[in-house]
C-alpha cells in the first residue's frame, strides 16, 4: 500500500498545479503570491521508497495514485486555457518557437500498464536494473524534469517517480491540463527541437507518442485526450550519461 505521507504530497502537488517550477526555484509563486506551505513540505520531505518499486519485478508496481480529483473548475474554463497558452509561448520565446510537428507513424499499441500509469511509461525507456531499484516515488521528481521536458504551464500532476544515481538520471511525472492535445504536442516539439532531440511522432488508437534522442538522453511523452475534454499527458525521461 502507498504511505499515507506520499498520498499527501501528491495531493499537494495536485492543488499546486503549475507553481511546481516556482516552488522548486523558490519560495515565491511566479505572480508574487507567498508559496502554498503544503507544496513547500512535500518539496522539502525527504523522498521515499516504494516497496513495489526497489522490487526487480516492475510489473508487480502499484502505482496509481487514485487521488480521484479532477481539476477544479475555475482551472479549466476558457481564461485558464489562455493563460497557459501565453505562458508556454513565453517559455518558447513567442510564436516564430513553435515548431511544426513531425508526420505521425502508426505506433505499436500500448498495453494497459504502459499506458496507464507511471512505471509503465517509464518501463518503456531501456532502465538497466540498477536504475530500475532506484527509482522512488515523490512529488519533487515533476520539478526536476528537464527543462525542454517540463509540465505544460498550469498542469495538475498526478504522479511522480525517479531516480539519480550513476549513468541513470530518470524521471516519470503523469499530468492533466485543459489545453487542447494538439497544442500540448506542439509545444514539446518545438522545446525538444530547440534543446537538439531527434523527435518522432507516433500515433497508436487514441495515444500519441512523442519521442526523441539526443546523446545519452532521450523521452517519450505519451498523451490522449480524455472523455471530460482534459488532456492526459505522461513524460518519461532518461540520461544515461
Amino acid at each position: 500500500m502507498r504511505s499515507p505521507r506520499l498520498a499527501a504530497k501528491a495531493a499537494a502537488l495536485l492543488l499546486a498545479g503549475a507553481c511546481l517550477s516556482a516552488c522548486g526555484a523558490g519560495g515565491e509563486e511566479a505572480d508574487g503570491r507567498e508559496a502554498d506551505p503544503m507544496v513547500q513540505r512535500a518539496l522539502n520531505d525527504p523522498l521515499m521508497a516504494d516497496p513495489d518499486l526497489v522490487s526487480q519485478n516492475m510489473a508487480n508496481a502499484a502505482l496509481k495514485f487514485e487521488i480521484g480529483h479532477p481539476l477544479p473548475p475555475e482551472d479549466t474554463g476558457q481564461s485558464a486555457v489562455i493563460a497557459a497558452r501565453e505562458a508556454a509561448l513565453e517559455m518558447l520565446g513567442g510564436s516564430t518557437g513553435l515548431k511544426s510537428l513531425p508526420d505521425a507513424k502508426d505506433g505499436a499499441a500500448l498495453s494497459d500498464a504502459e499506458a496507464l500509469n507511471t512505471i509503465g511509461r517509464i518501463g518503456r525507456l531501456p532502465l538497466a536494473e540498477n536504475c530500475k531499484k532506484a527509482l522512488r516515488l515523490s512529488p519533487l521528481w515533476a520539478a526536476r524534469l528537464p527543462t525542454a521536458l517540463e509540465p505544460y504551464p498550469r498542469g495538475s500532476v498526478k504522479e511522480a517517480l525517479g531516480a539519480d544515481s550513476p549513468g541513470c538520471h530518470a524521471r516519470a511525472v503523469a499530468y492533466l491540463t485543459p489545453v487542447p492535445l494538439e497544442d500540448v504536442l506542439a509545444f514539446y516539439n518545438s522545446r525538444a527541437v530547440k534543446a537538439g532531440f531527434a523527435v518522432e511522432y507516433r500515433i497508436t488508437g487514441d495515444w500519441h507518442v512523442l519521442g526523441g534522442r539526443k546523446g545519452t538522453s532521450r523521452f517519450e511523452v505519451t498523451a490522449r485526450t480524455l472523455p471530460s475534454g482534459l488532456a492526459e499527458v505522461a513524460i518519461a525521461t532518461l540520461d544515461e550519461g
